[in-house]
């Protein structure tokens, strides 16, 4: 059996608040047999404006890669929200980015929307009949007319 047949590729997304700022602190982690990649960014609470953004390749399949750290610093300034998708793969694609830090990026930004809309919320249930209300229209899961 070829190694590349038998691949497993772990993603870890976590988010967290700072207690005295209230800054969202925004955190993946890819890793397999070829990659072991973290990233860690900042954003704002109310605009969700990205503050700062570092990346680091602890391993990849390239000593090149390393290279898409520079693509990644330019996430600072992005706001998540309509448009991400694009946004993304203006910044971290191409020759100089990263296909792997875009994966990574669009399965945690989103994650950022649901905590601010989320944050002051005492339950589970609460959380989701505000997400419900804020979100609608925003994907398949909130479709413009659901109440």
């Amino acid at each position: 059996m070829s190694r590349q047949t038998d691949f497993q590729r772990t993603v870890h997304y976590s988010i967290s608040q700072q207690p005295q700022q209230g800054d969202f602190i925004l955190k993946a982690h890819l890793e397999d047999r070829l990659h072991d990649i973290e990233t860690v960014l900042t954003t704002t609470p109310d605009t969700l404006e990205i503050l700062s953004a570092t990346v680091q390749f602890r391993r990849s399949p390239s000593p090149l890669c390393s290279h898409a750290e520079k693509r990644f610093a330019g996430m600072v300034g992005l706001i998540i929200g309509k448009g991400l998708s694009e946004q993304l793969r203006q910044r971290l694609g191409g020759g100089e980015g990263c296909g792997n830090l875009r994966t990574m990026m669009l399965g945690l930004l989103p994650l950022a929307i649901n905590a601010r809309v989320s944050q002051d919320c005492e339950s589970d249930e609460q959380a989701m009949e505000l997400m419900q209300q804020q979100l609608q229209g925003t994907c398949a899961g909130f479709p413009p007319n659901c109440k």
